[in-house]
């Protein structure tokens, strides 16, 4: 990039006049790599612990993660090859569904399931993604950090230390381990900077690196791939305007890209299969607001309070930047308004489709009512007539991540144009002191959650057996259709699928961050139950249920006694009777005993800590599950 008449580009040029030949050597994307993986691994050491990162340990996985681990494994015991590629009848039996919609890593379980033989039982790849997703964070930081301020060490590396501390991140460190992955984001914005230098070869390596960041980030997760694809998009539209793209060629690339973008969905099973439309609520309810930059909601900040909020959902919308940077920030406006006519000008062949892409992801992560605090500044939509047709951007809160990073960019880079190279690096390491002070409650709370285990409430050796007896697994009612009215309530998801995992059976009965309408009719609603009552229990499979569906049971041609009071749960069987009684207990027996035990309807044998709770509250909820 250079400079044209008074309006001048961001670039190593224009940040540092001054620069250092004699560390030329370090500009090595071997040494870079290599760095960001320690950085990776340690920082994950520091935030999650050691526990996270054993494949072998399940029992620390949080809400979120759980139910994408149960649908990895029931994934990977699957031996058929089906399309969608991720699609397997071992979930959602007997239909079965496509695991990308449980919002797990699907471009990362596709390429570990031929690898199975060579994996662990269990197996878990939480822990592996987060190390790689903050070793790409940083790496993708200090690249950035490098292609602007040029060969200043100290300012590359302190710059990519306020991207891994970086809250929104740290948040899904815990609570989505997919939505991690915010190096796609970095990735883009290194790309479109990269896209601007005047060489022959920049178009044809932005086009390379364009559609592997479409392809990679809508196999990663569609939230960050629509930040990705406007971004390149953005991009392109800088190309046009710089005139370094014929409008063919622009035209071109973004066919390229939409179609990369389509068949990578379409083949991960992200694409709805026969137009039945993805069924889950929260547009509006699971936004950003206007004050959520210097929010920092749960956790204590050194300078800021929690600031009152319009929905407990918009957590989605956590975008609090810190104190260091919300101080530096500040000394950066006021600097700016003493020298702005000595600044350079960035040019608006890049600076204006940037911004525009900025400000659109920013109104998708308002959404149609626009909130500051506790009030509503404007609903757009007040009627909601349009909202159910953007119920795909369902959190969309998150769609700021890009333009917040944009922000974080600029604001460490802006002291460079300001102050001498010593003051600037001076003032970046004193706000990263603050910084790290104040986002210490974040991580000490993700490190908390990490560090807790969730036993099991299946303690007899009979749960053992029933893989080696039954193939599938029924719960009635299954838990997407409520609940409060399936077998373990809001852990029962978990239970259960756990206990599919290591039975290795299929199972009907499980958590997803959307469903179809066609899965929901054929788990819920009187059918399943109508199919208990008209004929009589499969010899294939074992019944778990509540009270009600056993005395249907054995209202119907199964007949009494085929169900049995186990650790607090209802097994039925036509095939065993485990060696338990045929009796069931009466209505006060089981209420006494509920009592006198309390189960995961509870929380008892894995409570929800105020990080979960943050994440499971959903009073919108539409009879349906409590995730995201």
């Amino acid at each position: 990039m250079g400079t044209s008449g008074k309006m001048q580009d961001i670039s190593s040029a224009a940040l540092n006049t001054r620069s250092a030949p004699r560390f030329a050597w370090l500009d090595s994307l071997w040494l870079d790599l290599a760095l960001s993986l320690v950085a990776g691994v340690l920082y994950a050491l520091i935030v999650l612990g050691p526990g996270p990162l054993n494949p072998r340990n399940v029992d620390w996985l949080p809400f979120d993660t759980a139910y994408h681990y149960i649908g990895w494994e029931l994934f990977r015991q699957d031996t058929n090859l089906h399309w969608p590629l991720t699609h397997t009848d071992r979930i959602g039996y007997p239909e079965g569904d496509s695991v990308a919609a449980l919002d797990l890593n699907p471009l990362l379980a596709v390429v570990l399931k031929p690898l199975s033989p060579l994996l662990p039982e269990p197996c878990q790849y939480v822990g592996l993604e987060i190390v790689l997703a903050c070793a790409l964070q940083f790496f993708f930081a200090i690249r950035l950090f490098r292609l602007i301020l040029g060969p200043n060490p100290l300012a590359i590396a302190l710059s990519g230390l306020f991207f891994l501390l970086s809250p929104p991140l740290n948040l899904r460190l815990m609570g989505h381990d997919s939505l991690s992955n915010h190096w796609l984001l970095l990735a883009t914005l290194l790309v479109f900077l990269r896209a601007q230098r005047k060489s022959n070869a920049a178009i044809r390596q932005f086009v390379i690196s364009a559609v592997l960041l479409a392809a990679v980030s809508v196999g990663v997760n569609p939230y960050l791939a629509v930040q990705v694809l406007l971004m390149l998009t953005a991009a392109v539209a800088s190309l046009l305007w710089r005139r370094r793209l014929t409008l063919s060629g622009a035209a071109g690339i973004m066919v390229l890209l939409s179609g990369i973008s389509f068949m990578m969905a379409y083949s991960l099973g992200l694409v709805s299969i026969a137009g039945q439309g993805y069924s889950r609520g929260g547009y509006r309810y699971f936004s950003m607001n206007l004050l959520s930059v210097v929010d920092p909601r749960g956790w204590r900040s050194i300078i800021f309070p929690r600031l009152p909020g319009a929905a407990a959902g918009q957590y989605e919308g956590y975008n609090y930047l810190g104190a260091g940077v919300v101080v530096l920030a500040v000394i950066v406006i006021i600097a700016a308004f003493f020298r702005w006519r000595k600044l350079p000008r960035p040019s608006p062949g890049w600076a204006v489709p940037l911004l525009f892409c900025c400000l659109l992801l920013t109104l998708m992560a308002l959404s149609t009512k626009i909130t500051i605090g506790g009030r509503t500044l404007m609903d757009l939509d007040p009627a909601e007539r349009i909202s159910p047709y953007l119920a795909p951007l369902r959190a969309s809160g998150r769609f700021f991540w890009m333009p917040y990073y944009v922000l974080l960019t600029a604001v460490l880079a802006v002291p460079f144009l300001m102050f001498r190279r010593m003051w600037a690096n001076l003032l970046i390491a004193s706000v990263l002191v603050l910084q790290v002070a104040d986002t210490r409650a974040l991580r000490h709370a993700v490190h908390a959650e990490a560090s807790k285990q969730h036993p099991s409430p299946l303690k007899s050796a009979v749960w053992s057996k029933l893989g080696s007896i039954h193939k599938n697994l029924i719960v009635l009612p299954a838990w997407q259709c409520g609940t409060s009215e399936s077998p373990g309530g809001l852990q029962g998801y978990r239970i259960f699928g756990f206990l599919a995992v290591q039975q290795k059976m299929r199972i009907n009965s499980y958590q997803s961050a959307r469903y179809t309408a066609g899965t929901g009719e054929s788990h819920c609603g009187i059918q399943p139950i109508f199919a208990v009552w008209e004929w009589p229990l499969s010899p294939d499979s074992a019944y778990v249920v509540t009270p009600a569906v056993a005395t249907v049971i054995a209202q119907g041609p199964t007949g009494p006694g085929k169900c049995h009071d186990l650790d607090g749960f209802i097994l039925c069987s036509i095939k065993s009777d485990f060696g338990l009684s045929p009796t069931l207990m009466s209505p006060e027996m089981r209420h006494n005993s509920a009592t006198a035990n309390s189960g995961p309807e509870d929380s008892d044998t894995s409570p929800l800590t105020p990080l979960q709770d943050m994440f499971t509250s959903k009073p919108y909820d539409e009879k349906k599950s409590s995730g995201h």
